[in-house]
Parts: structure tokens; C-alpha cells; sequence
């Protein structure tokens, strides 16, 4: 018999290829994306609850408890301190006080020198680290898009002076550039300018450090519409007469999805790690405002020949590095989830 396939028989070529599975079953296909996701949902759920978990104040001092290791016990809270968060947090105090009442957990991993409840500062160093982070990612990734965006479709000289720019930019190092900026922003005047414009300094962490930190994504952005600037359907767009700014709106940035929510996710732990690295050198945030970074720079502080208050250092430094770990890992399993040359596996097409 004839191995040759029937004369109706539509050519191979032509016979629909399976559907690739949605981003989520990609998702679930790659070992650990499941665990970091839920690492993240926890700590974003333990920042955003902070005011209603049974927990101390994390700026309240209790001498009695100082350099305590962890010893979990269920203590009464001041009334100053209930006041206090009331004032700050009203619905939060409201549903927090009907659930625990004035109780709160405190010690169960251990005290500073001041006595303050470091659980109780992880968490909410947590809400202060991840919008650093999240804010700074933002401003860097409109930036980023912006810039990449005008000079790809643009091109020609402006292309090629926007990235000499860009090419001047490189050449400053990163680190001495932010901390300069912070420095002069700490001054007095400047200081009390920036107040007047209704700016305060977390604020201004978030501008100086998403500021910085747009290069990578202006270069990438960039590039992709380069290859993405003589498509058929780009072509066949401005044959149609649509206007350069619905272009580049409707049937280009479709197309950085992608790529652009890969990269922000990549960029969100570089981001949280440096404001960690500013407020470790006292740049960051300052008390009595608490992060990761500056629990970490107060545990160091106290490991001293004389005392060696262990848990200072290991309980902030492993929430760092869980979320980071986490992002990271997030962040690889979304690029290749999202890379369409990978087959239905999760492996390249071959």
C-alpha cells in the first residue's frame, strides 16, 4: 500500500497546531513559580494587614524586654499606643480591637535594645520595603517604556542622540549617582523645598530611585520596536491611515506586554535590595520609619562581642531573602512562560 496521503488531505503545514496553555498552566508547569507566588501573596497580605494583626507597636519601647531572644507571650497594649492607632489607622484599629481586643503577641522573635517587638517590625518594615520597591519599579518602568518607546519609533538622529544618552548615562556608576542625589536632597534648603511641594522623603526614594534605574528598559524597549517597526501589520496600519500615536497605543505596546511585565518583575528585587543597601548606609528610610534594610543595618549594630543578639540580623535578612529568592525565581518562570519559543512543555520548540 501507498504511504502517500489521501488526495483530499489537507497539507501538514496547514492542519491547526495545538493551542499553547493559558499563562497560568505555564505557570503552574514550572517547579517553584507556585512557591514564590505564594511567598510574595504573604508577605503582600502580612504588609497590608500589619494594622489589623495582634502585634505590638514596632516604634514602641519596653525596657523591661530588651535583647530579648524569642519568647512569644501575650501582653496588654498601652492606651497611648491604642490612641495611636486609631488616630493612624481607624477601621483597621476598630476590626483589629473587636478580634483581639488590647492583646498583642509580642517576642515571639525576640526584642531589640530598646525592647521594641522585631516581629512586629519585619511586618510593617514589609509594607515600607514593598512600596519602595513597587513605586520605584513603576517610575522606572513608565520611563523605561516612554523613552524606549519614542526613541524605537522615531528613529533615525533622534534615535541616535536619545541613545547616546543613554550610552552617557551608563557611564556613571549607578551606586554614586543615587547616593549623591540623596545626599544633596538631605540638605536643609533642599529639604524644606521639597516639603513645600507636598513631597516627603520616602516619597523622594521613590522618584530617586526609579529615576535611575530606567536605562535597561529603555534599551529593550528600544530594540523591540525596532523589530517590530517594519511588521506586515505595521505596514498594512499605515497604509490604513492610522496615526503614528494609535500605532504605537494600539498595535505596538500589545506587543511589549510581555517583555515589559518580565522585566518588571526582575527589576522589583534589584529595586528592594538597593533601598535595603541605602538605608543599611543610613541613606533610606529613617526612624523612627522601619525596613528590611534598616532592621538589618540595627541587627548588625548589636552583634558586638558583648552581646550577640542573633535574631536581629537572621530574622529580617531571611524576609529579605526569601522575597527576593522569590522574585527572582517568579521573574525567570514568567519569562519563559511568556517566550513564545518555548513549546507546550515549557521546553524551546524545536
Amino acid at each position: 500500500m501507498s504511504d502517500a496521503p489521501p488526495r483530499d488531505a489537507p497539507p501538514r503545514d496547514a492542519l491547526p497546531r495545538p493551542a499553547r496553555p493559558g499563562l497560568w498552566r505555564r505557570l503552574r508547569r514550572r517547579r517553584g513559580s507556585l512557591a514564590a507566588l505564594t511567598v510574595l501573596l504573604l508577605f503582600v497580605l502580612l504588609a497590608i494587614g500589619a494594622p489589623l494583626l495582634p502585634l505590638a507597636h514596632p516604634a514602641e519601647t519596653n525596657t523591661a524586654r530588651a535583647s530579648q531572644g524569642p519568647s512569644p507571650s501575650w501582653t496588654e497594649r498601652s492606651a497611648e499606643v491604642e490612641r495611636e492607632a486609631a488616630d493612624a489607622h481607624p477601621w483597621a484599629s476598630a476590626v483589629r480591637t473587636q478580634l483581639f481586643g488590647a492583646h498583642a503577641l509580642q517576642g515571639a522573635l525576640g526584642s531589640d535594645a530598646l525592647g521594641r517587638d522585631l516581629a512586629a517590625r519585619i511586618v510593617w518594615g514589609a509594607r515600607v520595603s514593598l512600596a519602595v520597591a513597587l513605586a520605584a519599579t513603576l517610575v522606572s518602568v513608565l520611563l523605561g517604556v516612554a523613552y524606549g518607546v519614542l526613541a524605537g519609533f522615531v528613529g533615525g538622529r533622534v534615535d541616535q542622540v536619545m541613545m547616546r544618552a543613554i550610552d552617557v548615562l551608563y557611564s556613571i556608576p549607578f551606586l554614586f549617582l543615587v547616593i549623591l542625589v540623596v545626599s544633596v536632597l538631605r540638605d536643609e534648603r533642599v529639604a524644606a523645598a521639597v516639603q513645600s511641594w507636598g513631597l516627603d522623603q520616602l516619597s523622594l526614594l521613590f522618584l530617586v530611585i526609579g529615576a535611575v534605574s530606567w536605562l535597561g528598559m529603555a534599551r529593550l524597549v528600544r530594540g523591540q520596536l525596532l523589530s517590530l517597526r517594519e511588521a506586515e501589520f505595521v505596514t498594512a496600519a499605515r497604509a490604513l491611515g492610522v496615526t503614528p500615536l494609535r500605532l504605537a497605543w494600539r498595535h505596538l505596546l500589545p506587543h511589549l506586554g510581555g517583555i515589559i511585565v518580565v522585566v518588571l518583575t526582575l527589576t522589583v528585587p534589584r529595586v528592594m535590595l538597593f533601598e535595603a543597601f541605602l538605608s543599611f548606609l543610613g541613606l533610606g528610610v529613617e526612624p523612627p520609619g522601619v525596613s528590611w534594610g534598616l532592621l538589618a543595618s540595627d541587627g548588625l549594630a548589636a552583634l558586638t562581642p558583648v552581646s550577640r543578639s542573633w535574631w536581629l540580623v537572621v530574622f529580617p535578612g531571611l524576609a529579605l531573602a526569601a522575597s527576593l529568592f522569590s522574585l527572582n525565581l517568579l521573574g525567570d518562570a514568567l519569562r519563559d512562560a511568556l517566550d513564545p519559543r518555548t513549546g507546550r512543555n515549557g521546553k524551546p520548540a524545536g
